[in-house]
């Protein structure tokens, strides 16, 4: 995939901000935090400097860890489990229902390095709750569905979704979301946004190779029309390509993997079409704080952390 080169900083005017990339002379967007002598940063009428300034040369708030306890547990087939959890103050569930957002959970008795990222499915401010849905692939997460009372989160942070700017600015239009394997995780917050903006939404979902489609109930309950689809299946593209004439497409949200991704951008240039785009962020995540450099991407000289660099997948 193609980023573009513009980006912003996700944690910047949040809680969150200034950070340990601030401390540490390696800020993402604030020249002077990065240790040159000019303030060269593209301007978004937020001052990190400054910020880091006023709270004493330090970085503020970071991710507590919080006990979630385990109300719900089912396993939908042979690899994939789905929890509900209740969130122990002083953790809000409304601060991890932005789309995109994701957590690094562990249970009690292991060691830190046992944290694995996950995507929260829902999050119920009533029940002060979140949902997830966990792909078992390794010890990680073997060792993360064996876990009947509560784990351990760490969270939230908030860029697991690229092209947020065109999700949170539909308004009225004709939008799909598409969601292949775990990817479908991501698109219940996605679509409950989409909502709120009185958009009209279309999902296809492939099973893959969870072999259930996790998404699906909470997506017909938020009133989103479900269809289905193979990627092995040979006429998806002509499939997608009528689907996107036939429901005069605006905005497309692709929820899986690069190639996955990559197939979808073919489909919006053959379509001929103005479509904004959106996908899940698939680097590797491993400390979600910019600290560890395993989410970093090369764009031209620059070498860009992905786990708070907001930018978009070009068409």
């Amino acid at each position: 995939m193609v980023f573009n080169f513009n980006y912003r900083c996700i944690d910047a005017l949040s809680p969150y901000c200034p950070c340990y990339l601030a401390e540490t002379q390696s800020c993402l967007v604030c020249s002077v935090l990065q240790g040159k002598d000019t303030c060269d940063c593209n301007w978004q009428g937020f001052c990190v400097y400054q910020e880091y300034i006023w709270n004493g040369k330090k970085k503020e708030n970071f991710r507590k860890t919080v006990e979630a306890k385990i109300a719900e547990k089912k396993a939908f087939s042979d690899n994939l489990v789905v929890f509900k959890v209740i969130l122990t103050l002083p953790a809000l569930s409304r601060d991890f229902s932005q789309p995109g957002t994701y957590v690094f959970l562990k249970s009690f008795d292991t060691p830190p390095y046992f944290e694995v990222p996950i995507c929260v499915m829902d999050a119920n401010e009533d029940e002060n709750s979140l949902n997830f849905a966990v792909q078992i692939i390794g010890p990680k997460t073997k060792n993360l569905v064996r876990e009947n009372k509560a784990f351990l989160l760490r969270g939230p942070y908030y860029n697991g979704v690229l092209g947020l700017k065109h999700i949170k600015g539909a308004k009225n239009k004709r939008c799909l979301l598409i969601g292949g394997g775990i990817g479908q995780a991501s698109l219940v917050l996605v679509a409950k946004a989409l909502v709120r903006g009185k958009n009209e939404i279309t999902a296809l979902l492939d099973a893959g190779a969870i072999k259930y489609n996790p998404a699906e109930d909470y997506l017909k309950n938020l009133g989103v029309e479900v269809q289905y689809f193979a990627k092995q299946d040979l006429v998806f593209g002509e499939m997608l390509l009528n689907l996107i004439e036939e429901k005069n497409i605006e905005m497309i949200y692709s929820g899986g993997s690069d190639v996955q991704h990559d197939f979808v951008k073919s489909a919006v240039i053959r379509s001929g079409r103005k479509i904004d785009f959106a996908a899940s962020n698939n680097v590797q995540m491993c400390c979600g704080e910019g600290i560890c450099g395993s989410c970093v991407v090369t764009l031209g000289s620059e070498k860009i952390k992905f786990c708070k660099a907001q930018t978009e997948y070009m068409i």
